[in-house]
């Protein structure tokens, strides 16, 4: 019989920061490298796999949307992105703060079968590389027939972010 576990969202992004943390950041360059290129190439990389309380084994797995990217993406740039990712998510966990995570519908009838269970977590990792500014969030998404969890890096559009103060800055300059 299957049993479905609950975890909030806190105690989730802690799994989701350490897992990217060891299988990115504390990974050698060349492994790192060949993630970061099967990412760029639209493919969904397996990250580990993690026994459950249970006994189950519960898969995570990582994809890339980098269609918001500003300017040319390369390894570097990809790896300081999840690398201000890591450090925001990481001080906000250890800070107490309760995250803010972003649901694409209440209705889940209304989605996709691919975005059911879909979550984006709020917080940024934001980069400059060569004057351009790129923003990186954390997404998740469950299988909701197998036990896997997809971790969705998604480059969006930093100028959403921009205040009307600095968007008036920006266009009297």
């Amino acid at each position: 019989m299957k049993q479905d576990k609950y975890i909030d969202s806190n105690q989730f992004a802690t799994i989701a920061v350490n897992l990217l943390h060891r299988g990115i950041l504390e990974a050698d360059r060349t492994t790192a490298k060949r993630i970061f290129r099967e990412l760029e190439e639209g493919r969904t990389v397996g990250l580990t796999n993690l026994k459950m309380e249970d006994g189950g084994m519960l898969r995570w797995d990582l994809t890339l949307d980098a269609r918001a990217f500003q300017g040319s993406l390369n390894f570097s740039a990809w790896r300081d992105g999840v690398l201000a990712l890591v450090a925001r998510m990481s001080d906000e966990l250890r800070g107490g703060k309760s995250l803010t995570v972003f649901h694409p519908l209440d209705a889940e009838d209304q989605l996709p079968d691919d975005m059911v269970g879909h979550k984006l977590f709020g917080t940024m990792g934001i980069t400059v590389h060569d004057g351009t500014v790129n923003t990186l969030l954390l997404g998740a998404r469950p299988d909701p027939e197998k036990p896997i969890v997809t971790l969705q890096l998604v480059y969006v559009d930093p100028a959403q972010f921009a205040t009307s103060e600095s968007s008036a800055t920006s266009s009297t300059s």
